[in-house]
């Protein structure tokens, strides 16, 4: 070989190394926080720091679901140990990593829950790379964070906006989704969020603030916090001072509307702690493209129940996994004697109900519903106006795989 082809060789073997270099890190590039997006002045959190892949190490790294410590910056700006459970399909068959690439969700639990092992460990059958903390603060020995206390969620707002519950979870999600997203084994572009309770209410905070995340889904947990009942007693012992600071840094309106991705809403119309006025303007708070709401009479409120609806992996198959979607209610007709509902669904539906309440005494856990059949075609449908009128009232359709949405709320007064 000559001198010339030599340097012509040399000088293709750098070209391709580069080119070769260039597709692989655009390829391994992970997604940051377009904060632009987000136009909230003295935004409690810091973005820039919670979208670092924080430093974390294997408790167990043998089990099924693993168990995982990460570091997070707390309030006062200190390291602190957060527990976290992870597994994904390859750990759940074989015990390690296969090499291949899965979508990844984030789990936030509510209330006074731990880190849920059996709820990370049935979305990693549904096919997807999972992780769960403990948000409730539950191992205190490892790690200090604020009361989870239903009394506490709200108190805590004298002492600053980041001493509140609210602020530490959302730190917690957000770095494990940054966490999730540092896995090889994890679709960068394909992950997810969802919570139940308060984890659904921090979920409308997290899926605002975060755009990493292609798609959410809140159960239960909604916004506009004044005017939940149930939380009032402990609401209403705040200054008129601490309540407004309190409703401006911490309620999910002020974060939701920067929501970028399709979100499903479920809830039950007679939860007994989040009242279905404040989560149907919830609701409202993204655009009509991207909201999906599946309202469920009679559900009931914990956990296992919250985990449960089909229409959660439905959902977010059809985002990642060009699964079916769920039907949706597109438009909706009000007429004298009828309603008429627009909807698009690529499965047949079997059935359509109209629930509607004129119980205005009662609170939202024992307010009486009844139903009437809706009439089913092609295009629309169609539901009576009931005789004795309704003051609140939603169209519910099931298809032929049992899978239920909603239209939304609507108010007749």
């Amino acid at each position: 070989m000559t001198k010339v082809n030599k340097i012509i060789s040399l000088f293709l073997f750098l070209f391709l190394l580069v080119a070769c270099t260039k597709k692989r890190n655009k390829t391994q590039k992970t997604p940051v926080i377009n904060e632009s997006l987000i136009k909230v002045k003295d935004l409690i959190w810091d973005l820039k720091q919670l979208q670092r892949v924080p430093n974390f190490e294997h408790i167990d790294s043998t089990s099924s679901v693993r168990e995982i410590m990460f570091s997070v910056l707390d309030r006062n700006g200190k390291n602190t140990k957060v527990f976290a459970y992870y597994s994904n399909p390859d750990i759940l068959k074989t015990g390690k990593n296969q090499g291949n690439k899965f979508p990844g969700v984030v789990l936030i639990s509510g209330g006074n829950q731990p880190a849920l092992k059996e709820w990370v460990e049935r979305w990693a059958h549904e096919g997807y790379a999972a992780i769960t903390c403990d948000y409730g603060n539950n191992r205190k020995m490892l790690h200090g964070g604020p009361s989870s206390s239903q009394a506490y969620i709200y108190d805590s707002i004298k002492q600053g906006p980041k001493a509140v519950r609210a602020y530490s979870t959302a730190v917690k999600a957000i770095s494990a989704h940054s966490l999730l997203l540092s896995f090889p084994e994890v679709d960068k572009n394909k992950t997810a969020v969802t919570g139940i309770s308060w984890g659904g209410f921090q979920t409308c905070i997290v899926s605002g603030i975060d755009n990493r995340f292609k798609a959410a889904a809140p159960i239960y947990g909604s916004a506009f916090h004044d005017e939940i009942v149930l939380d009032r007693k402990f609401f209403n012992r705040l200054s008129k001072e601490n309540k407004t600071i309190w409703m401006n840094k911490i309620d999910p309106k002020n974060y939701l509307i920067y929501s970028q991705c399709p979100t499903l809403f479920i809830s039950g119309n007679t939860d007994g702690c989040f009242d279905i006025e404040p989560f149907n303007k919830t609701t409202k708070l993204i655009p009509n493209k991207n909201r999906h709401i599946s309202i469920i009479p009679g559900m009931g409120h914990d956990h296992p129940i919250g985990w449960k609806p089909r229409e959660i992996a439905v959902f977010f198959n059809s985002i990642f996994k060009n699964g079916t979607p769920l039907a949706k209610i597109t438009q909706i007709e009000k007429q004298d004697t009828s309603i008429r509902f627009g909807y698009e669904s690529s499965l047949t539906i079997k059935k359509a109900n109209f629930y509607y309440s004129n119980d205005t005494i009662s609170s939202n856990e024992k307010r009486i519903w009844k139903s009437v059949p809706a009439k089913i075609t092609e295009k629309y449908i169609e539901s009576p106006v009931p005789n004795e009128g309704y003051t609140m009232g939603f169209l519910q359709i099931i298809d032929v795989m049992d899978l239920r949405i909603s239209s939304e709320l609507l108010i007749h007064r």
